[in-house]
């Protein structure tokens, strides 16, 4: 095998020479074009990543948000709820309230329909009892309504305080009786003397007639009342018989 050493020389420095051009003007701009290529992707990829951060940060601004959104609605809704529960419950205690005062209104009503409606029985108990009375007496003397009341009446003006029955005998205070019927001289002569056994004194008397009493007598002297009387008496057994309903 002949080697031509000239023509090898000669085509080493070609390739040297090649191998320099190209290095000179193709793989340096080459180089530098894909450095600026590298550079550029770099920086869209560090904007890229800025803006996934950018995206990012803004998806958890938006979920913090949506949580404080959410946590303030279901807040207002809780809110909501108790204040309507506490106005329903102040409207039922409202209502309950005038129910009490309803069936108080109607309580007392009743109470005092029923004592009006005894009141009236007690009246009309009254004047059946006095009329009975009054047409029994009517059959006797007209002495027996008055005569068999007067030691009562004289016991029931010893009861008088002391003061009240001294305005009669030391102060010469006029004793106004009202007697069931008309006195005569008999009987108001065994009052008169009834009268001054009890006060030691007979003071000066004034005598009307009052039917109503039925049978007995009445006065009042100084905020006191002295009687023995039917009227009296009636009254007394119906306020009884009151008394005793009631219990």
């Amino acid at each position: 095998m002949h080697i031509d050493w000239w023509t090898l020389g000669i085509q080493a420095v070609n390739v040297l020479v090649l191998i320099w051009l190209l290095s000179r003007f193709l793989f340096k701009p080459v180089a530098a074009m894909i450095d600026r290529r590298q550079q550029a992707a770099r920086a869209i990829l560090d904007e890229a990543d800025a803006a996934r951060q950018a995206a990012l940060a803004e998806r958890a601004t938006a979920a913090s948000e949506h949580a404080a959104l959410k946590a303030g609605h279901a807040a207002a809704e809780a809110a909501a709820v108790a204040a309507a529960d506490r106005a329903a419950a102040a409207v039922l205690d409202a209502a309950r309230a005038e129910a009490a005062r309803i069936t108080a209104r109607a309580a007392e009503a009743a109470d005092r329909a029923a004592a009006a409606r005894t009141a009236e029985v007690e009246a009309a108990a009254r004047t059946l009892a006095a009329r009975i009375a009054t047409r029994l007496l009517d059959r006797l003397p007209v002495g027996a309504r008055l005569d068999g009341f007067i030691d009562g009446f004289a016991d029931a003006l010893d009861g008088l305080p002391d003061a009240v029955k001294r305005r009669f005998t030391d102060e010469g205070e006029t004793l106004v009786l009202l007697a069931a019927a008309e006195v005569d001289a008999a009987t108001q002569a065994d009052l008169e003397a009834a009268i001054g056994r009890v006060l030691g004194a007979i003071p000066p008397l004034e005598i009307r007639v009052e039917p109503a009493l039925i049978a007995g007598f009445e006065a009042a002297a100084d905020h006191a009342v002295v009687t023995n009387s039917f009227r009296a008496d009636l009254a007394q057994i119906a306020r009884e018989f009151a008394r005793n309903d009631r219990q």
